[in-house]
Order: structure tokens, then C-alpha cells, then sequence
């Protein structure tokens, strides 16, 4: 065995391969060459042109160890300075210096082996004085000396046997047995098989922080080597002093056995003598056991029956109780061995290594997490350059055991580096106008992440300074190397983020100033206009600290008042000129600014619309942008789908989807599950079948390894199975295997397409990969990222080339081949067929020209689809470009009813409602390697669904995969963009505010004469609503999942208040005209205050927009349709007028109008018409809004047929062969983002906020679901009267980039009206001195008081009228004056105060259908009991009259009526005065 070579105590594998080559080479056997590759593989030198030279990374390091060696050996080393080089990532300039090998002083070394110590030591005595005399007192010296005694103790090798030689399906089998037998105690024994020892089997030495090795030689192995090879472990673990193994000794000294092993081993004696003798009898008797296989009893019986021997004075077999304790995986362990530091690593890991082996975990799953997100991206858009960069990060993570052994992670770390200096480099060096696309956001987002992965590895930085401090340096060469290469690549790193983070708000502003309304300019400019003609402040930034101090100085009296005045206007005009975005560089200046938080009121309450950061709002227009080209192609696929539905069902029946779609498709088998798919070409079940016959006889026939003998305690031992899978192919019976194999694949399957160009393709790109590398060798750079790349890129190409080619038989296989369909063959010159695997239900599609075109049709839709997201999202067979099986939407109900049958359609229903399914997506997609919201734009119906869930109504589900696969399309080209603005707002530093809303200043600054801001601490709210809106938004986690567990069964109480506010909502509204007719009566007035203030819309536009609608029709052709007809119904979809398109399109159903008809949301028919009606006309009053303002592109206003003017609805084109609509192309001054935007901006301020865009992050849990119902009012209608102001500030106002303008609640800009009216004593003048903003809220408010005198009027009258003349019409018109009033008057101060409180402390409206269901539940049990005569009759009969109901009748009817759908509603409309008599009741 070689000796080991140590410096400075500690073990150098650099002189252990030197030295020991020196020794022991004979002198003519010495060469040149291989002095070279040991120095070579040290990173000492290197070869370029035929010369050899020190490696440049660590020159002086090489140079260190000439030195040194030639101490040794003089002259075998010379060195000469060549010149300086150019700095690189790994280090400083270098010096590049020529090695020389003398081969005259290499001839002369002479032959010099170690001779082992013990040789000359006699006994384990004098061994270990040797040890204690020689060590000393020296820690260092100590170590080594201590690591040498180990290292000779515990090293063996197995010489002789005389048993018959194992197979070695068996060896695989014990030796997996007995790792586990030493996991359960904490020790990880690893196995190989290894041909090069010239021993029967081995133990390597022990090192710390390295599991033991067990090498065992495969062509010389015998039955008992692998208990043998283990029992060595094993005595070493117990230690020479424990009971059984010192009764062990005695037992076999002086044996047969002992005097057996004391021949072959005489260099051995003492108890190193005793060990082996010991490790040899266990051997032997683990190789009985394990030919005796014992069950648990067999072992107690044996148990018990060496107790009875010991009661007559028969000794047991110590051996065979050591042999049966390892077989029954109860190995006993020495604790007191761990107090002398003997072999504790079998027993805990240092801490440094559980440190090491913490790094590793956590990087390998932020690899993986990166993987799995570059994995999930479209075939045609994965970055193979990222991907092969992170396969080598991965690489560099395997078999890693120390420190030293992350080099292989540095070099790629050092590399990745380089690559994303290199982009970085590239997109900054970028022309400005190109920088201001979503393209190179995309790639700065990229770039991101790469640092993100380099900084996180920093952790490395720390693992060596814990080795070095802790002195357990194994290599030190490389770990001086490693240490200057990662200094340099973190400290190059974070520079790298920071440069990035400094970069980013320039190059997101670049993209985001396209967003910009440029409506909004003019608005501010008249504010400022305003304000330097009148004097009057809008808006004064009463919470900045500039403000304050001018307060301050006033009051000390060192300003006047009329000083202050002026100041204050100037401050304020500064403001607002600061909010007029110009250019580039003004919104540069407002992202780079300290911001305010928003308060936690508003992270809960408010619509991320809401918010008053300009930034925020830009990033919600580029999703609102991402939503309409959504949206349009959705508009593309409908426009295609229709027509084609309707000849494909017409004469059939659309309201029993299985029977209309059962022709096109059927249930295969895939991933273990019957999954429903389109009807495949091919008969892949009969195929299948065959193959599995065919190859189960001729694996019999072949004797080819069984994976039942490879069962370990019921579980299969992969990787023996699979060695002994490998050898087997390797012989006569395997090549006859693959013969057979081959020759049932020419009968009976077909090459793909293409295959010979495919494997052209890839026998060209291996070739190139070979071209690269032998270049880069031949230039000395192996080391290289390209280097390592090209072999990673060579190495997945053959793979493939493996995978799906038999180059024996130059036939296709695997991905090259699919099911055979009758085609003709040759073999050896005799023309053949081939089987027939043709399905015939596809043969009757291609043969029936009704279903052909319709499947035609969605099938390449679906394979367009697919294209999108990725075409390995979706499960498919292996030779499929395309997936057959359908998207995993869910049956309706409906149709689960028609097709399973009521009771297990209820008890799917009822699952479904309090639990999460499957293929439910409204709470996330989950990332399974960081058990995480998966921070990625989701792909849906792609799960693993049985085929019984899955809906046959291909229609709508290839309509609703296109919508899913849109909004992947889209949303993923701006991930990186607004991802960049994410990181922006978590770097964004917010101003720490007093009580009082004021920015606080650092005192310790202060003294120095510096003004610094205090920073708040922690994630900003803002930061937080928009990470919590993306993640809804963007990644599909629209609840938050909030689940708990009763009898062991998981509920989510989001579906449970999800399920609950559907069945209140249903229940109170459906078929309540009351509530109907409030709604339009609410929306009507609020749109009718629109038309005074003139601010979007006027008078004439409404008057306009309800008489086209009205007059038009109102789209009731459109009813039931898939696709609306008329133009109103187009431009409503075209625009998004209901904000349904983009959240709820992709679930229309495509036909049938019975299904259509009795969905649940039908119910609420009256809501939906009024709602349809004002969100038309606000529509149309928009359009007409903009009449005279289209211009052409030479900015003339365009004419509509009549020669007048023309608005944006006359401009509307409708294409007579699509159905599609679209803006007259002459138009060249409209923006349909900012038109939708302002459209929906509209509503949600003047109605209840609605869409998932607006959903709030209270809404998101079930709490706020349950609080919420019938609560939507709330927040809009707050601020469209009181704005965003917060006590002390209720005056602000803000940019509002939806609306295109400038926002201020109507209620303070009446009250300031009020105030300067006052000062004036004029309303004209101190309206006159109003800018255009306030004077708009100004007839907002007027209007609404006038509103609401006016319903106070009508009250009034209504009471008066006589009993007589009292009609249900009049409690109608009561009701619904009263309630508007309430509703007005609530957000009045002081005078609403009892209507408010009414509202606030009624209960939640899902509250009600519990205790009414309660109510009815009690009622059914009191008459039970009145028909059994014991329940009294006024427990069951209305003793009085009680609203609608006389004396006399039952109580339960009015509960029934009460809360159960339709009926509640009708109930409440035919008694408008008991709903009244709810607002009179008292407050208090």
C-alpha cells in the first residue's frame, strides 16, 4: 500500500501522487509525461503548443511547490519568467512562467518504498507507546500520527476465502441489507465495486466528515465477503473492549481459523490479528445466515436456545451473535467509545459538515427550483445556455463530502459569473430607445436571477473559513485555490446586484413611460394654472417635512404670514409640477424618490388601483395591456370556434355532450390512469398489449434478472437491479434479448417523420460538440465554461441518440417510432406487412366529413394551444409531438348528473364546496420543490385528472384552454417586467412617519447639519399589496389557502366561505326585484352625476348611449349565444364593458342552452340587466364622449356615413366573414388600454369594485369573503366622496393613471367650495377660483344632495297618502326612496351618522343563512311534534296577522320562503313595506 505524505501535519494528496510515483518506479520506468499529469491534475501546469507552463490561477502557489519539491529531488524542476498576463475573474494580473522536467535528474530517483511501520513494532503495546512518544504534546503532529493509527487499524482487505463464489444479484442484495442495518444507527456505509484492487474486498481508511467505504472486487467475490468487508465496520464501531467482541477473541484464538488467517496475514499481530480473525468467522457465519434466511421467530427461538446452552455451560457463537445482530438490524453501539474520540464520525457529524451538508441541500433545491421554472417554459423559448448552466451548477454539488470538493461548483459559479457580467454589459451598452422594451426587461429579470443564485452561494465563503479556522483542511493546494476564486466571484457578485439594482429604475421607466396617459398632463397643468391665478392652494403637502417647517418658522416669527402664504403656494406648485410626467427623466425622479406607505387600512381594504404610487399604477396598466392582447385572441379563437360548433352540432342533441362528442374521443391509459383524450390515430392499447407479451416471453426466454430476486424487505433495490441489468445486456442471452427486440419493432412499429433528418441533425451537433472541445484542448483551456458546456450539450445529444437509435440495426426506436399501421417491410430481401394498429374509431372520423372537420379543427387549435405553454406541459406518448389527452377541466354539473347520477353527483357537489380538489386553480399552482406558491404565470388543465372527472364537452374545454394558454402568452412576456418593479419596491426605502403622518429626521445627522430622512423598517405595505396582487394576478393564487382538520379529514375554509356567500348571494338576490331595482336605480343616479360634472362623459352623451341601447334592442338577441351578433353585444366584449371577459370567458359554454340555462349564476337574471344596461350606456356615453376628437394620421377629424363628426362607436367595424370587430384602422389618436381603463376606472368609483383585477387582500381570505358579501360599496364609495386623505390631510388628491386624470373626493372639494365662499361671500366667485377638477366634484356633489332631497320629497309624499289609495306599487316606490336615501345619506357627516351605524352593526349577510336555516330545522321539528299532539298550536300558526301572512297561517312557510332561493325572492318583492320598515328601525 502507498505511504500517505503530510505537510505540516496535514495529509497532501499533490506529494502522496509525486512521491509515491518516485518511489516506487523503477528508475527506466520513470517518464517525463507522467510527472506532467500528476502536476497536471494538481493545477500545477499546463501544456500549450507543446509547452509546458504553470497554471496561471494560482502561479504562485505552483511556484511555492517547485520550490518545495526540489528540496527533495534538486533539479527534477526549473522554472522561467515568460511575461505578465491580463487580469481574469479568478484573480489579479498574473505572471506566466515556463515549466522544464529534467528527465536526466527523473532517471536518477531511485526505487524507495515504504516500509510499514509496524513491521518493526511487536505487539499492540509497543505500538502504542511508539504513538504517544512520537506524537507528543502537538496538536498538529499529534492529528497526524493519530490519523496513521487509524488509518492502519482500520484498513483491510480480504485475501482468502474458501467458500464458492457469489453472484452478484446476492452481493447487491446483503450489502443494501446491511447499509440500512447501519443507517438505523446513523452510519452511512457506502458500497462499490471495484475490479482494480487486487483483494477479494477492502475497507478504505477511515476519514472524518467521509463515509466508510466497503470496496468489493466483482470477479473475485465469495459468499462471505460482503458480511466480512461489513463486520470490520462493525467490530470497529463496538471497540476492541466490548464484551461480546473480547469473548469473540477468546473464542477463535488458537482455531483452525486463526491459524489460517495468521498465514495469509503475517504482518499482522496483537489484536490487528485478532480483528481479522473475528471479521473472517463472521463472514462465514453471515453467509450461513443469509443462506438460512430466519424469520423474527426462527431468530428468538435461536435466542433462547444459546440462553438454555449457557445454563449446561455451552458457550454461543460470539461470531454468529455478531453476524445475527447485523442480519436482524440491531447493531449495538459503544457509547463509551465516543468520550476517546475513536470513530465518532461513524456516530455524529462535525458541525462543520452538518454545515457543508446544509449548503448543499439548500443550493441543489435552488437549482432545482430554477430548473423546474426553465423546464416549465415553451420547447421553442428554453435557454439552453441557462439550462446547461445550471445543470453544471448541479454537477458541481455531486459526491461533494468536504470542502475542497465544491471546486467543481466554483469553477461554474466563476463562469455563470462571467456570462452575466457579460449580458449586463450588453443590455447597458443598448442604444436608450432599445432598452425600453419588455424584451430586455425579460432579460434583466433573467439576469436577476442568476445573481440571485451566485450571492446565495456565499454560504461557501463561510465553509472555508470554518475549515481553515477549525484546522480540517484536507487538500490544502485546493483549498487555497478555491479560496481566492470565490472571494473574487462574491465580492464581484454583489458588486454585479448592485450595479443592477442601480440600473433598473432607469431601464423600467424606459418601458413604463409608454403607459402614461397623456390626459393627465393637462389636468395638472390647469391645476397649477389655477393656483398661481387665485392664490388658492389644491392639495397642499401638509405632511411633508418642508410644510411643516414652514409652519414652524411662523410661529417662531421668523417669516410673516404673508411670507408663509407665498411660500406655501410655492411649495405646492412645486409639487404638482413634480407630478406632471413629461419625459423619461420625470418619472425616473418620482420611482427614484422616499415614497410614504400606504397604511395597513389600505393594504386590507383598497384595490391596488387605489394606490397613489405612480410606479404602481404604470405596472398595473402593463397587466391591464397583458389582459387585452389576452383577450383579443380569445376574441380570434371565438370568432373561429362558433361557426364551426354550430355545424358540427346541428341535428344533434347540445345538452348531452357525451353523446355529441363520443365520436371524437375516448379513455386511454396514461400515467397510471384512465385519462380522456381525443381520439388517437392509433390502437395504443392493443399495441401496448402485444408488447408487453411479446417482451415478458422473450425476457423468460432470455433468463433476463428478475426484479422480485432484487426485493429488499419488500421494496425493490433499484440500483442492484439495474447493475445487474447492465451486466446481463452484456452477455450472449442480452444481445440475443435486443435481437428479438429489435425484430418485434420492424414488425410492428413505423419510424416518425423525419427520424434520418433527427438523427442527422444530432450526429452533426455531436460532431461539432467534439470539434469544440478538442479545439479548446489543443488551446489548454479545459477548464472552460465552453469546455464544460459543449460536454454537457455532446452528453444530452447522445443520450437521445441512445434513447431512440439502435445503431446495430440502424433502425429507430423510443421517440422515433410509433404503433404500426399496415405498411410493408423488408427482411433479408422478403417484402413483409406490418400490423394493423389503426384505430377505427379514428378510421370513421376520417371517413364521416361532419366529425372530421370538427375534430380537424379543435385538434389544431389544441396543438396551437400547446405551442404556447409548452408541448411537454401536457402528458403524451412518447413519438407525439402534440398531446392527445383533453385539458383536466372538471364535468359540470350537469352533465356529472346525466352521466353518474344524482347520489355521487351530491357528493361531489358537497366535496367540492368544503374541500380542494384536484384540478382546483383559484388558490395556486404549487412549486413541489420549495412546497410553495409557484411564482410563475400558471398553465391549468394539465393535471393528472381521471377520466370519469374530466368534461366531454371538447368545445368549451379547448375554448378554455385557449384562454389559459393566452393568458400564459401574455403575462409571461411581461413577467420580467413587472417582476423588476417588485424588486424596485422591496429596495425602495419609505419614509418613517410620526403620529401625526410626518417624516421624522435622524437626529444624530441633525447635530452633524445633515437632514437625513429616518427609513421605516421591514417590507412596506405597498411592497407587500403588490406581492400579494401578483401573486394573485400573475401566478393564480386568488385565495389564500387557510385549510383545517376535523377527524382527520382537511377542510379549506376559503372554499367553505367561498360556497357560503354563493349561496347568500343567490338566496337574497335572485328574483328580488327590490334589490334589482335599487341597483339601477343607485347606478342610474351615480351615472347621471357623471353627465353634470362633464368630466368624462355629458348630459347629451347619457341621453345619447340610452337611447342607442334602448333603441337597439338591448342586445337580447344575444341571449344564450356563444358568440353576440349585434354590435352593442361586440363592443361589450370588445371593450370588456361587464369586466367579465378577462376573468371569466375562458368558462362560457360553448352550447347547449339548457346547460347554459340552468347555471346557478342565471338566478340572478334581474342583476345581470341592470348591470348589462349600465355598464352599456356608460360604455356608449364614453364612445359618444369622444365625438370630433378622432383624428387621421394627418390630424383631421374623421366623418362618420351622415358627414358629421364621428364618435368611436360609428367608427366601430364589424368584418363580415369573422364576426370580428374592430376600431376603424383611420383612427390614429385612440388608445383602447386607457379607453378600457378609464371605462372600468368609472365604475369601479362609482359602483361596487368587481373583477379579479380589484379583488382586494382581505377578499382573498375567508374571513374577508364572509365580511364582505353585500359590502363592495363600501370602499369605493368612501373615496369617490373623501378621496385618499387621511385625518389632518383630508385635502390630498392624487394622479390617478387609470382614469387619466386627477382625483380628489367630491365631498372636500365641495366642502373647500363651501369655505371659500364663505371667504368671498360670492359661490360664484369661489367657484369661478375652483380649478376644472374641483368644479366637476363640485356639480358631482350638488347633483347628489339634490338627489337625495329629492327621495327625501318623494318619502314624504308616499307616507301621506291615505290607507285607500296605499298599493303595493306605492311601498315599492316607498322602498326604494327610502333606501337610496339611506344609502346617500349614510356617507353624510353628522346627519348619515344613524344610517351608518345601522349598516355597520347589522351582521354579516352570511351569518343570516345559518340562523335562518336553524330557525326552519326547529320549525320542521315542531310540526312533527304538533302532528304527534304535543307541539301547541301557536308554535305553528302566526297568531296575528305578521306582514303578508293572516292569522292563521303556518310559521314555516314564510322560513321556507326565507332562505331558499327564488322563493325568498319573489317573498321580498311581494312585500316592499316589511323591507321598508328595516330603515326606519332606531340606530341605537
Amino acid at each position: 500500500m502507498a505511504c500517505k505524505y503530510y505537510v505540516k501535519g496535514v495529509f497532501s494528496e499533490l506529494y502522496t501522487d509525486l512521491f509515491g510515483y518516485l518511489d516506487n518506479t523503477a528508475p527506466d520506468n520513470k517518464k517525463v509525461d507522467n510527472v506532467y499529469r500528476i502536476l497536471k491534475k494538481h493545477e500545477l501546469a499546463t501544456v500549450k503548443n507543446k509547452i509546458i507552463y504553470l497554471n496561471q490561477s494560482n502561479w504562485q502557489r505552483a511556484l511555492r511547490e517547485v520550490k518545495r519539491i526540489n528540496i527533495t529531488h534538486p533539479g527534477l524542476l526549473s522554472t522561467e519568467y515568460v511575461r505578465d498576463t491580463e487580469q481574469t475573474i479568478y484573480s489579479p494580473a498574473a505572471e506566466l512562467h515556463s515549466l522544464t522536467i529534467n528527465e536526466n535528474v527523473l532517471k536518477g530517483i531511485k526505487l524507495n518504498p515504504p516500509k510499514p511501520i509496524e513491521s518493526n513494532l511487536k505487539g499492540q503495546t509497543e505500538i502504542d507507546q511508539y504513538v504517544n512518544f512520537v506524537a507528543g504534546t502537538d496538536p498538529n503532529t499529534r492529528d497526524y500520527f493519530l490519523d496513521e493509527m487509524a488509518r492502519r487499524e482500520n484498513t483491510s482487505e480480504s485475501r482468502f476465502s474458501e467458500m464458492e463464489p457469489e453472484e452478484l444479484k446476492n452481493v447487491y442484495r446483503v450489502s443494501s441489507h446491511l447499509q440500512k442495518s447501519f443507517a438505523d444507527v446513523g452510519i452511512t456505509v457506502d458500497v462499490e465495486l471495484d475490479t482494480s484492487i487486487e483483494s477479494i474486498g477492502q475497507v478504505d481508511a477511515y476519514e472524518e466528515g467521509v463515509n466508510p467505504t466497503i470496496r468489493i472486487n466483482p470477479e473475485l467475490v465469495t459468499k462471505d465477503t460482503t458480511y466480512h468487508e461489513f463486520g470490520h465496520i462493525y467490530i470497529d464501531l463496538l471497540g476492541t473492549t466490548d464484551p461480546t467482541v473480547v469473548k469473540a477473541f477468546d473464542q477463535l484464538r488458537d482455531t483452525d481459523l486463526y491459524l489460517e488467517v495468521a498465514s495469509r496475514y503475517p504482518e499482522l499481530n496483537g489484536v490487528l490479528l485478532d480483528k481479522e480473525v473475528l471479521a473472517t468467522a463472521i463472514g462465514i457465519e453471515g453467509a450461513k445466515i443469509t443462506r438460512k434466511n430466519p424469520s423474527k421467530i426462527q431468530r428468538v427461538i435461536n435466542r433462547i436456545m444459546r440462553a438454555f446452552g449457557k445454563l449446561f455451560g455451552i458457550s454461543p457463537n460470539q461470531a454468529a451473535i455478531l453476524a445475527e445482530e447485523m442480519f436482524a438490524r440491531e447493531l449495538r453501539v459503544n457509547n463509551s467509545l465516543k468520550s476517546k474520540g475513536s470513530f465518532t464520525q461513524f456516530q455524529k457529524k462535525t458541525k462543520d459538515q452538518e454545515k457543508l451538508e446544509d449548503f448543499i441541500i439548500k443550493s441543489r433545491v435552488k437549482i432545482e427550483e430554477e430548473l423546474y421554472r426553465l423546464k416549465q417554459q415553451p420547447t421553442e423559448e428554453l435557454d439552453k445556455t441557462q439550462l446547461a448552466t445550471l445543470l453544471r451548477l448541479q454537477n458541481g454539488l455531486v459526491n461533494v463530502k468536504k470542502v475542497e470538493d465544491l471546486y467543481k461548483l466554483v469553477d461554474a459559479m466563476a463562469d455563470t459569473l462571467l456570462r452575466g457580467k457579460a449580458e449586463f454589459e450588453a443590455i447597458t451598452s443598448m442604444k436608450i430607445e432599445d432598452q425600453g422594451k419588455k424584451e430586455v426587461l425579460s432579460r434583466i429579470f433573467k439576469l436577476k436571477r442568476t445573481v440571485d443564485t451566485l450571492v446565495e452561494f456565499r454560504d461557501i465563503q463561510d465553509l472555508l473559513n470554518l475549515t481553515k479556522t477549525a484546522q480540517s483542511i484536507k487538500d490544502v493546494e485546493q483549498f487555497d485555490t478555491m479560496e481566492d476564486k470565490i472571494s473574487a466571484i462574491i465580492a464581484q457578485s454583489v458588486r454585479l446586484d448592485a450595479d443592477y439594482r442601480e440600473k433598473i429604475i432607469p431601464l423600467w421607466a424606459q418601458y413604463a413611460i409608454g403607459f402614461t396617459n397623456k390626459d393627465i398632463s393637462p389636468a395638472v397643468q390647469d391645476i397649477i394654472e389655477t393656483m398661481k391665478r387665485t392664490g388658492n392652494l389644491f392639495a397642499p403637502p401638509k405632511k411633508t417635512n418642508d410644510w411643516m417647517e414652514l409652519q414652524r418658522r411662523f410661529k417662531e416669527g421668523t417669516i410673516t404670514k404673508e411670507e408663509l402664504k407665498e411660500k406655501e403656494l410655492a411649495l405646492t406648485i412645486d409639487h404638482w409640477k413634480r407630478q406632471d410626467i413629461k419625459g423619461y427623466a420625470d418619472l425616473v425622479g418620482i420611482l427614484q424618490e422616499a415614497n410614504r406607505d400606504k397604511s395597513a387600512g389600505s393594504y386590507w381594504l383598497d384595490p391596488l388601483h387605489y394606490s397613489s404610487d405612480r410606479g404602481v399604477q404604470l405596472m398595473i396598466k402593463m397587466v391591464d395591456q397583458a389582459n387585452m392582447e389576452k383577450n383579443d385572441l380569445m376574441l380570434e379563437l371565438k370568432s373561429k370556434l362558433a361557426p364551426e360548433y354550430e355545424a358540427f352540432a346541428a341535428g344533434q342533441d347540445p345538452n348531452n355532450v357525451a353523446e355529441l362528442n363520443d365520436p371524437l374521443i375516448e379513455t386511454i391509459r396514461l400515467k397510471g390512469k384512465d385519462r380522456l383524450a381525443f381520439v388517437n390515430p392509433y390502437d395504443i392499447a392493443g399495441w401496448r398489449q402485444a408488447k408487453i407479451d411479446y417482451m415478458k416471453g422473450i425476457a423468460e426466454k432470455h433468463n433476463m434478472p428478475k426484479a422480485a430476486d432484487y426485493m429488499v424487505e419488500g421494496e425493490l433495490d433499484q440500483e442492484s437491479f439495474n447493475m445487474a441489468l447492465n451486466k446481463w445486456f452484456g452477455t450472449n442471452e442480452g444481445a440475443a434479448f435486443k435481437r428479438d427486440e429489435a425484430a418485434w419493432g420492424k414488425k410492428n412499429t413505423s419510424p416518425i417523420d423525419n427520424w434520418r433528418e433527427e438523427l442527422k441533425r444530432i450526429n452533426n451537433e455531436i460532431r461539432e460538440q467534439n470539434r469544440i472541445r478538442r479545439d479548446l484542448k489543443n488551446k489548454n483551456q479545459e477548464t472552460t465554461e465552453a469546455y464544460v458546456l459543449a460536454g454537457l450539450y455532446k452528453a444530452d445529444l447522445e443520450k437521445d441518440r441512445r434513447r431512440n437509435y439502435i445503431e446495430e440495426y440502424d433502425q429507430p426506436k423510443g421517440d422515433w417510432v410509433r404503433p404500426s399501421t399496415g405498411e410493408k417491410y423488408t427482411v433479408k430481401g422478403k417484402q413483409l406487412i406490418k400490423t394493423d394498429y389503426t384505430n377505427e374509431k379514428y378510421t370513421k372520423i376520417q371517413n364521416t366529413p361532419r366529425l372530421k372537420k370538427y375534430y380537424d379543427f379543435l385538434l389544431g387549435q389544441y396543438r396551437e394551444q400547446q405551442n404556447l405553454v409548452g408541448r411537454d406541459v401536457q402528458d403524451k406518448h412518447s413519438w407525439e409531438k402534440h398531446s392527445y389527452v383533453l385539458p383536466s377541466w372538471r364535468k359540470m354539473t350537469i352533465d356529472r348528473m346525466r352521466e353518474q347520477g344524482i347520489v355521487v353527483t351530491t357528493k361531489d357537489i358537497v366535496n367540492e364546496g368544503l374541500t380542494i380538489q384536484e384540478a382546483d386553480y383559484d388558490f395556486y399552482k404549487q412549486n413541489e420543490n420549495i412546497r410553495d406558491i409557484d411564482k410563475q404565470v400558471p398553465v391549468y388543465g394539465v393535471d393528472n385528472v381521471a377520466a370519469k372527472d374530466v368534461s366531454k364537452d371538447l368545445g368549451s374545454s379547448i375554448y378554455r384552454f385557449g384562454h389559459q394558454a393566452y393568458n400564459f402568452k401574455t403575462k409571461n412576456s411581461i413577467l420580467g417586467a413587472v417582476m423588476t418593479y417588485q424588486t424596485m419596491l422591496k429596495d425602495r426605502e419609505y419614509l418613517k412617519l410620526n403620529s401625526a403622518g410626518v417624516a421624522t429626521f435622524n437626529w444624530i445627522a441633525h447635530k452633524l447639519g445633515q437632514e437625513l430622512p429616518d427609513v421605516k423598517e421591514g417590507e412596506s405595505y405597498t411592497y407587500k399589496h403588490v406581492n400579494g396582487w401578483l401573486d394573485s394576478i400573475m401566478f393564480g393564487q386568488k385565495n389564500i389557502k387557510q385549510s383545517f382538520t376535523v377527524r382527520g379529514k382537511e377542510f379549506e375554509a376559503n372554499k367553505i366561505a367561498g360556497s357560503l356567500t354563493a349561496f347568500t348571494a343567490i338566496s337574497t338576490l335572485s328574483f328580488n326585484a327590490l334589490q334589482a331595482v335599487n341597483q339601477f336605480t343607485l347606478d342610474n343616479m351615480t351615472l347621471i352625476q357623471e353627465g353634470f360634472a362633464g368630466q368624462f362623459m355629458s348630459k347629451s352623451d347619457i341621453a345619447w348611449a340610452k337611447k342607442t341601447y334602448w333603441g337597439s334592442g338591448m342586445a337580447v338577441t344575444d341571449i344564450a349565444r356563444f358568440a353576440p351578433k349585434s354590435k352593442i353585444g361586440k363592443a361589450i366584449e370588445y371593450f370588456d364593458a361587464l369586466t367579465e371577459f378577462t376573468d371569466r370567458e375562458g368558462n362560457r359554454i360553448v352550447g347547449g342552452n339548457i346547460r347554459k340555462a340552468i347555471d346557478t349564476g342565471n338566478l340572478l337574471i334581474e342583476q345581470q340587466g341592470v348591470e348589462h344596461e349600465l355598464s352599456a350606456t356608460r360604455m356608449l356615453g364614453l364612445m359618444k364622449a369622444l365625438e370630433g376628437k378622432l383624428k387621421d394620421k394627418e390630424g383631421k377629424v374623421i366623418m362618420n356615413e351622415k358627414g358629421e363628426p364621428a364618435n368611436l362607436y360609428d367608427l366601430l367595424i364589424i368584418d363580415k366573414k369573422t364576426g370580428k370587430m374592430s376600431v376603424d384602422p383611420r383612427v390614429d389618436n385612440f388608445n383602447r388600454r386607457d379607453f378600457i381603463a378609464r371605462m372600468h376606472g368609472i365604475a369601479r368609483r362609482t359602483n361596487q369594485t368587481k373583477g379579479d383585477m380589484a379583488h382586494t387582500q382581505l377578499s382573498r381570505r375567508f374571513l374577508g369573503k364572509l365580511l364582505g358579501l353585500f359590502r363592495g360599496w363600501a370602499v369605493p364609495g368612501y373615496r369617490r366622496r373623501y378621496g385618499h386623505g387621511t385625518i389632518g390631510d383630508m385635502e390630498r388628491a392624487q394622479v390617478d393613471e387609470e382614469l387619466g386624470t386627477v382625483a380628489q373626493g367630491m365631498y372636500i372639494s365641495f366642502w373647500n367650495y363651501i369655505i371659500r365662499s364663505f371667504e368671498k361671500m360670492s359661490v360664484r366667485a369661489a367657484y369661478s377660483d375652483s380649478n376644472i377638477i374641483e368644479q366637476q366634484n363640485i356639480k358631482r356633489s350638488l347633483v347628489e344632495f339634490g338627489q337625495m332631497a329629492a327621495a327625501s320629497i318623494m318619502i314624504s309624499a308616499l307616507l301621506n297618502i291615505d290607507d285607500d289609495d296605499e298599493t303595493w306599487l306605492t311601498n315599492f316606490l316607498l322602498y326604494q326612496a327610502k333606501r337610496y336615501q339611506s344609502e346617500v345619506l349614510q356617507w353624510t357627516p353628522v346627519f348619515g351618522t344613524a344610517e351608518l351605524l345601522r349598516i355597520v352593526k347589522s351582521p354579516t349577510a352570511t351569518v343570516s343563512p345559518f340562523t335562518k336555516g336553524l330557525k326552519l330545522l326547529k320549525q320542521v321539528a315542531y310540526e312533527g311534534g304538533h302532528k304527534l299532539g304535543i307541539t301547541p298550536d301557536e308554535f305553528i300558526f302566526y297568531q296575528r296577522r305578521a306582514g303578508k301572512y293572516e292569522k292563521g297561517d303556518r310559521r314555516i312557510e314564510k322560513m321556507f320562503m326565507d332562505i331558499f332561493p327564488v322563493f325568498r325572492g319573489f317573498s321580498k318583492t311581494g312585500s316592499p313595506r316589511e323591507a321598508y320598515k328595516w330603515f326606519t328601525q332606531p340606530a341605537f
